[in-house]
């Protein structure tokens, strides 16, 4: 029977792990901390559940809009109720994978995995030390949150996306380093939840990986809720004692007071005690080299997820653990990345996939933009959600759809439809006859691409 050893339980481990279990190979999972990885443990899920409990929040508060009336006493928040409900839903995911694990007949060690040489692995345990031989070996073992490195994360005063997350109580202050998906998801859950918020973004606007006009919508509205936001501007000094931040903008050098400052620049593969150095597998800081078919240098080590750097999310390593698991076993998969959806869970949420409009004219030249506001849609408006819009781009000689961004209600529900558009190389002719549900907020993207046609008409 073929044995792969899978170092990392996270979304690419554990979809590694079952994938291959059920095509008949004997697998053994290591991992140092609990099953799900970064994204159930300390990243996607825990967030997602507090950002859900901001959204009630808000909701209760603004239910006389919607003609409910709450009497006898004021909306409070319970920030020990609220860590509890999050921790409820990640330890119900978590018994899961241990389920599925289980069910598919998968070992489980809990412990640490180094390389040996190529073909034969040390794993410490609590019990001790392991060695294990496998014909396969596939490396899952994540991210980490990178540190500046003046200031290093000393889990009190200064944070990393994990410490924010088990916050003992909310703080009154929060400074926020970085104004990427992380940080700005963070704004929006303390911001909603009263904190006063500050981002320091090095960048001309924050969410520097989308479009201007698409991060401007939510910087818009991240300062309505209370967000001070210093882009082009960097952090020059921290001082825990006077838990002052010295912060650099384009005109002038400011101090800013925090109660706590959370650094959320990015994160790095995490290879550390790995043992890279021990095997012929070709790897730099920025991750491990792998080829389409989620192989390295090593045909029979494979790679997958954060740690081959790239783009960090969650449901990319999914599927490039289906394809590494499948080729460990014969396979000849390869894994696509250019129809993968990116999804920022702020308020409004932002979604995308395929390209931005910068990028688009960067590859083609001339292009078409065409958009559709979310104040023109009905389901919105029931709502009392009108912030934002979908915006399509296309190629104006075959209409191709090339890219699809979101900005505003459910976003991160709707680029599923966009996902499907670009993943089947869809024009703006094909869906000519396509009826959308009324009312909806998916209807926006039906008119935004019409709009492409200049046949925008419904509200």
């Amino acid at each position: 029977m073929n044995t792969i050893a899978i170092i990392g339980g996270g979304p690419a481990g554990y979809v590694a792990a079952i994938t291959a279990a059920r095509q008949g190979a004997r697998v053994i999972l290591i991992e140092t901390m609990a099953l799900g990885g970064t994204c159930l443990n300390e990243g996607c899920m825990p967030t997602k559940s507090l950002l859900e409990s901001t959204e009630m929040y808000e909701r209760v508060k603004r239910a006389a809009d919607f003609g409910i009336e709450i009497l006898g006493g004021e909306v409070r928040i319970n920030w020990k109720r609220i860590q509890k409900y999050k921790d409820k839903t990640v330890k119900k995911l978590v018994l899961g994978i241990q389920y599925l694990m289980k069910k598919n007949q998968i070992e489980v060690i809990q412990g640490m995995a180094t390389f040996i040489n190529n073909y034969k692995l040390q794993v410490h345990t609590k019990e001790g030390v392991q060695d294990i031989e496998a014909e396969r070996y596939i490396i899952a073992t994540g991210s980490e949150p990178i540190a500046l490195p003046f200031a290093p994360f000393d889990g009190e005063w200064i944070l990393n996306s994990t410490h924010a997350l088990e916050q003992p109580y909310l703080p009154k202050s929060i400074l926020i380093v970085g104004g990427g998906v992380i940080g700005c998801e963070f704004a929006s859950i303390y911001s909603r939840l009263g904190c006063e918020v500050t981002i320091v973004e090095m960048a001309d606007s924050i969410l520097p990986g989308e479009d201007e006009d698409i991060a401007a919508i939510l910087a818009k509205q991240l300062q309505f809720d209370g967000v001070t936001l210093h882009t082009a501007a960097t952090v020059q000094q921290l001082d825990k004692a006077k838990k002052s931040v010295v912060i650099q903008t384009k005109d002038e050098q400011i101090e800013v007071q925090a109660e706590r400052v959370l650094v959320a620049v990015g994160r790095k593969p995490r290879m550390a005690q790995l043992g890279l150095e021990n095997t012929s597998v070709i790897w730099t800081e920025r991750g491990i080299e792998v080829s389409d078919n989620m192989s390295t240098s090593v045909p029979h080590i494979y790679a997958c997820g954060d740690v081959i750097g790239g783009i960090q999310l969650a449901h990319l390593a999914f599927h490039e653990g289906e394809v590494a698991g499948a080729n460990a076993c014969g396979g000849s998969h390869q894994a696509h990345s250019y129809t993968v959806p990116r999804c920022i869970y702020t308020w409004p949420e932002v979604a995308s996939v395929g390209l931005t409009e910068r990028q688009a004219c960067q590859q083609y030249g001339d292009i078409r933009v065409s958009e559709f506001p979310f104040s023109a849609n009905g389901k919105a408006l029931i709502l009392q959600e009108q912030i934002g819009k979908v915006k399509v781009i296309t190629e104006p000689v075959f209409q191709e759809i090339l890219g699809i961004s979101i900005v505003g209600p459910r976003a991160t529900e709707l680029i599923g439809q966009g996902t499907l558009m670009i993943h089947g190389e869809m024009t703006v002719d094909t869906l000519d006859d396509f009826i959308a549900a009324h009312p909806t907020l998916a209807e926006a993207i039906h008119e935004a691409v019409r709009a492409a046609k200049g046949a925008a008409v419904h509200i």
